[in-house]
Parts: structure tokens; sequence; C-alpha cells
């Protein structure tokens, strides 16, 4: 075993890796982000971090397994399919159903506590309101 690296020899050693290599070097068409870019997009992040965490924790009490499956909910609801109909002075945003029955009746909690905020869609005078229509079977 001693006699392995003299063995060896010197051919089969990588040549000397330079300590810094430039990334155009590695990937020519890679770029570095600047560094504004970089916080807007860590912004952006941590924004939609924040209103996952807060959605999350209004499912206490409306949903079982809110500790478990909070996220999984939320993520689902935030990529479900819906409608968006302006009347009367409302937004109203009307969701389909999701997964399962109890996971619908969760999202439709959610929905009423958002709407109790009565908040105004941005740049209009329309007060956002959110249901979620039946689950099929259930009406």
């Amino acid at each position: 075993m001693r006699d392995a690296p003299a063995k060896m020899g010197r051919a089969s050693c990588p040549a000397a890796t330079p300590v810094r290599v430039r990334l155009g070097d590695i990937a020519p068409d890679m770029m570095r982000l600047d560094a504004e870019v970089k916080q807007i997009t860590h912004a952006i992040r941590m924004a939609a971090y924040n209103a996952e965490t807060t959605l999350a924790r209004n499912l206490a009490g409306h949903y079982a397994r809110a500790e478990d499956e909070a996220y999984a909910l939320i993520r689902e609801a935030l990529t479900t399919s819906g409608d968006i109909c302006p009347a009367g002075g409302e937004l109203r945003i009307r969701l389909d159903p999701l997964t399962a029955p109890r996971r619908t009746r969760a999202l439709a909690a959610l929905c009423e506590q958002l709407t109790a905020a009565r908040t105004p869609y941005p740049g209009t005078d329309l007060i956002l309101r959110y249901e979620v229509k039946p689950h099929p079977g259930t009406a």
C-alpha cells in the first residue's frame, strides 16, 4: 500500500487545478446576477413564503391535519383554477374545489376569512370576495 502512489506515477495525477475559476470559463453562456436583481428575487421569495405561512396558520381550527398538511393544501389552493367576476363593486374570485371535500371545506373557511378583511383590489375600488365552488357530489 505504501508504494501505491509511486507505482501510479505522475501520469495518473490530475493537472493542478486553479484555486479560482471564472464562471465564463466553465459555462460561457452563464452570467452572474447583478446584486439588485438578486435582492429583488430574494424579496419576492420572502414575500411569497410569508404569504404562504400566514395562510397556512389561518387554517388552524378549520382543517384537522393543518399541522401536517397546511402547506400542501395552500400550494394546491394557489395552483387551482377558478373564475374572476367583477360585479357590483366586488371582484369575486371563485375557486374550483380541491381534491378532497375536507380540503375544499378548509379552503372555503380560509376564503371567508380573506373576504371578511374587505381588501380592495389594488388601483381600484373593487373589494375582493373569495369563495369556493361546491365539491361535486356534496351539493
